[in-house]
């Protein structure tokens, strides 16, 4: 089925349906420490809290009878729900237990739950209960009592903490499909088999990141036209294959088959050259992540004084006021015809380091940060990317569509003539600009070009994200 005829299906689909409403949520903006972990949320709309530049983005939910409450991370890199137990030390988890002793409804089991993320881990045991998000429930829903989170993040004082997680990733992600293919339905998956939402979907709007309060918007079971600029452009999720199983649906990945930069009339050439790469849609984290030639050959024309220092970028936080864009493309084949096309504003991608706004910041760093391609297997698309579209997820057709956020003031678009044009122009230079690059001209604090760049004192810049996706 092309994706024409499935936008087609689905607009139908829409009008045929009207038993329940989609389930809007707001997403509120807090404020996080420089040491807190993130994980993140929007069709029946609940409020998802962004924990800034150095956070995640959550939503509140309730579990069991009578409801006991939670602020949990909208995660779209893993899928299990989890709140942390009675026996999580008060050293892990900070703020509110669950209890289950309270709940006249919780079943508890015996089966283990255990989830390494990219930062952190988390281990405890499954149990059913009662699940209210924004007024609708999930009845006897599995999720993970944790006993023990590790590398747990700092509660900030006066704040709501963010003390769980609620992945919306698909079924095959889940630790007891993993190690004794026990099926269950995640929450998204069990709201829709539950008849509370109208359609197999959800869709989320992150806002823009210095958007104050309630700055995005999760949306259970529908579509908000609000949030977007154009059309909703269709892309196919692609399967993953992992060692002794068959190919199956883990993670919103899609393929990127163009990246390109521009500044001040600028452009570079296709940053990934004649290659296409897959890459997770992940709102659990903060940054996102390509590998370092890659980085390398984007800030060349974005931030040529840009200096590499503890796996980050350090550039200077003028350009948070520049004007320019990185372009993404898009698409359901290796190659770029009829891609779609997405930019990301440049301010957009410029994260304050040694403060939490960006206008009194003086030390700041590149939303985009390098990584070895070959350990993780894809790259990885976050909040730095996610703020700047509007992303459909439809779990039971596996495809999302996207769309220019409507704070960008950017129109999506299926014509990418120009990222052709500068594919075909740069290939040669792009072949290794897709490779990761390990070592050479940019370890420890070197220039990425001639020149020098102000480098105030400052650790942890690893800390300035969350990598919160789900590692197999």
């Amino acid at each position: 089925m092309t994706m024409i005829l499935w936008a087609i299906i689905l607009s139908a689909s829409f009008s045929a349906v009207a038993a329940v409403d989609p389930i809007h949520l707001p997403l509120r903006y807090t404020q996080r420490s420089s040491k807190s972990i993130s994980r993140r949320a929007l069709s029946n709309s609940v409020p998802i809290y962004n924990a800034v530049m150095q956070g995640g983005y959550a939503i509140d939910l309730s579990i069991g009878t009578p409801g006991q409450n939670f602020s949990v991370i909208l995660d779209t890199g893993s899928t299990e729900l989890w709140v942390p137990g009675p026996s999580c030390p008060k050293t892990e988890c900070f703020s509110t237990l669950f209890n289950p002793q309270a709940s006249t409804t919780f079943v508890a089991t015996t089966d283990p739950i255990s989830l390494v993320y990219g930062v952190g881990s988390d281990n405890g045991t499954y149990g059913r209960d009662t699940v209210t998000l924004g007024g609708y429930q999930v009845q006897n829903q599995t999720f993970g009592v944790i006993s023990s989170a590790a590398n747990n993040s700092s509660p900030v004082v006066g704040e709501p903490y963010l003390n769980g997680l609620l992945g919306l990733a698909f079924p095959s992600l889940t630790y007891a499909y993993k190690t004794r293919k026990a099926e269950y339905d995640p929450f998204v998956f069990a709201l829709w088999k539950q008849n509370q939402i109208p359609q197999p979907i959800f869709s989320i709007y992150l806002g823009a990141k210095t958007a104050a309060g309630e700055s995005g918007q999760v949306t259970f079971g529908g579509i908000d036209t609000t949030k977007f600029s154009g059309n909703l452009q269709w892309l196919q999720v692609q399967m993953e294959t992992y060692p002794n199983t068959a190919a199956n649906y883990y993670h919103w990945n899609i393929r990127l088959v163009g990246l390109a930069a521009t500044l001040n009339g600028k452009q570079s050439s296709n940053l990934l050259g004649a290659t296409s790469q897959i890459v997770a849609l992940d709102t659990g984290t903060t940054l996102s992540y390509m590998s370092q030639q890659v980085v390398v050959n984007m800030l060349k024309v974005i931030a040529p004084n840009a200096i590499y220092v503890q796996g980050i970028y350090v550039v200077d936080c003028t350009l948070a006021t520049a004007t320019g864009t990185v372009d993404f493309a898009f698409g359901n084949t290796t190659d770029s015809t009829n891609a779609v096309l997405l930019s990301a504003p440049i301010s957009s991608l410029v994260l304050p380091a040694d403060t939490n706004s960006i206008s009194t910041a003086q030390t700041c760093v590149w939303g985009i940060v390098p990584i070895d391609i070959k350990e993780l297997g894809t790259y990885l698309l976050g909040d730095t990317f996610l703020q700047s579209v509007y992303v459909v997820h439809d779990f039971e057709n596996h495809v999302v569509g996207m769309a220019s956020a409507s704070w960008t003031n950017l129109t999506s678009s299926s014509n990418v003539a120009a990222a052709s044009a500068s594919a075909a122009s740069g290939s040669a230079a792009g072949s290794s600009a897709s490779t990761t690059s390990k070592g050479g001209s940019n370890n420890g604090g070197s220039p990425i070009s001639s020149g020098s760049a102000a480098l105030h004192p400052m650790t942890g810049f690893a800390l300035v994200g969350c990598l919160c996706f789900l590692l197999l």
